[in-house]
């Protein structure tokens, strides 16, 4: 029997690293995304650590000078723009994140889309094998026969 080739084999091979390169791809992003996410939660600890701080300061009665006020205003609205930077930039990770996916399931789908086509065309393949061998088995029977009936004569 005549061995399968699947015509379609190379460009499998080439989605298949495609879709492993999409996934790979994937795992990184999420990583950089989870790191953002990660900054924005420090951010915010910090923030509130110094709220925290200054408040302590002012329910102890400590008088606090104009500079020292405006030193703290400066430092809360910082770390609130440090904080909002960081989750623009979160945000801009979990799109990414999220425009990945889409890739990876395109990538994926082309995948199956040749692996059903490999699938059909082995079907294809041994049922014309198959059909090859009945034709051949057909053929040494039909063979036989003339054989005997000539040698009965």
């Amino acid at each position: 029997m005549k061995k399968f080739k699947f015509t379609l084999q190379t460009v499998h091979k080439v989605r298949e690293m495609k879709s492993e390169q999409e996934n790979l791809a994937l795992s990184e992003l999420q990583v950089q995304a989870l790191e953002a996410e990660r900054r924005v939660e420090h951010i915010e600890d910090m923030r509130n650590e110094a709220v925290e701080q200054y408040l302590v300061r002012i329910n102890s009665g400590e008088r606090l000078n104009p500079l020292e006020m405006e030193l703290n205003a400066n430092h809360f609205a910082s770390l609130n723009t440090l904080q909002k930077e960081a989750q623009v930039a979160a945000e801009r990770k979990q799109d990414e994140v999220r425009r990945q996916m889409e890739s990876v399931r395109a990538a994926r789908i082309e995948v199956k889309i040749t692996d059903k086509l490999r699938d059909g065309q082995t079907k294809r393949h041994e049922l014309e094998a198959n059909r090859q061998e009945q034709r051949n088995l057909d053929e040494l029977v039909t063979t036989k026969f003339a054989r005997s009936v000539q040698d009965s004569k």
